[in-house]
């Protein structure tokens, strides 16, 4: 039977990612995505439409969104294991691309057949020179990967030493839906493995955090909302979203926004100094996917 490949991933107003994050990643070889419906009203159910009549998506509606009491992620996961069918399941946000060879699916077809139950991919987020103009689209303007990265402290008053896009970000994990594995908060890590994670050589996810100003803004506001609703998350949990709310709430959020986007000279000189590195498999795939327009 050929390797097949599920992703789970829980969208809330993302009407500029949604239509191209399930294109990719269907283009890629995902079999299915799984999509935890977080009661969406800006468009992105309209965009995620022509991928569930196809049977590609499936929409998820989330019972609560006090997420003490319901995981999304190892539901779904649960489910995909009552129903066989998947023998690989990736956990990545919407602003989340997986990335590798074009032979994907060998690759896990060769983890499966080592016997590793989970695997580890490594994130990186994606900026470019100066915040994405006009009707620019991100994934075109988004070509450089911050690869030399800076240590932060889990604390939102706490001072960064350098733009918060030069974070070291944790990987996300997948996971091999014959164990009995369950993935943590934040998909980085896993309950009941019996080895340490092995972290991907040829896997990697680009990380798209920061695309238009509305999109982050709106984001944000949405994070107030999640927040309140769950008090009893831990204090470490979203650390850099409790930042990013107090700037907005402070009138700051903007020129936060604005920080992330090196100028040419100085994205020149991180260049030269190789904190980042040009990155343009995204923009190069949505310049040359032809069929975009039958889903945008």
């Amino acid at each position: 039977m050929p390797m097949r490949w599920a992703i789970i991933s829980g969208m809330y107003n993302v009407a500029d990612l949604a239509a191209e994050f399930c294109r990719y990643h269907l283009g890629l070889g995902a079999d299915k995505i799984f999509v935890a419906d977080y009661g969406s009203d800006d468009g992105t159910l309209e965009r995620l439409a022509p991928f569930v009549r196809e049977g590609r998506v499936e929409l998820v509606p989330l019972p609560t969104h006090h997420f003490a009491n319901y995981d999304p992620s190892n539901e779904i996961l649960g489910t995909i294991r009552k129903r066989n069918v998947a023998d690989w399941v990736s956990f990545l946000d919407p602003d989340e691309f997986l990335t590798g060879p074009e032979n994907l699916k060998d690759v896990l077809a060769e983890e499966f057949s080592r016997g590793g139950d989970t695997i580890r991919v490594p994130r990186y987020n994606l900026t470019g020179i100066g915040p994405v103009a006009g009707e620019t689209h991100y994934l075109t303007h988004l070509r450089l990967k911050v690869v030399t990265t800076d240590v932060r402290v889990s604390d939102p008053s706490a001072p960064l030493s350098s733009p918060w896009i030069f974070s070291r970000l944790p990987g996300k994990v997948m996971i091999r839906t014959r164990s009995s594995l369950t993935t943590m908060t934040g998909d980085h890590n896993v309950v009941g493995a019996t080895q340490a994670l092995r972290e991907s050589s040829v896997l990697e996810i680009l990380h798209l955090p920061m695309r238009g100003y509305e999109a982050f803004q709106e984001k944000i506001e949405r994070g107030i909302g999640y927040f309140a609703k769950n008090p009893d998350l831990h204090p470490n949990i979203g650390w850099h979203w409790k930042r990013w709310i107090e700037l907005f709430q402070s009138g700051r959020l903007r020129e936060e926004y604005q920080k992330q986007f090196p100028q040419a000279a100085a994205a020149a000189a991180l260049l030269a100094e190789g904190r980042v590195v040009p990155e343009r498999r995204l923009a190069d795939w949505w310049t040359n996917d032809a069929g975009r327009g039958s889903y945008l």
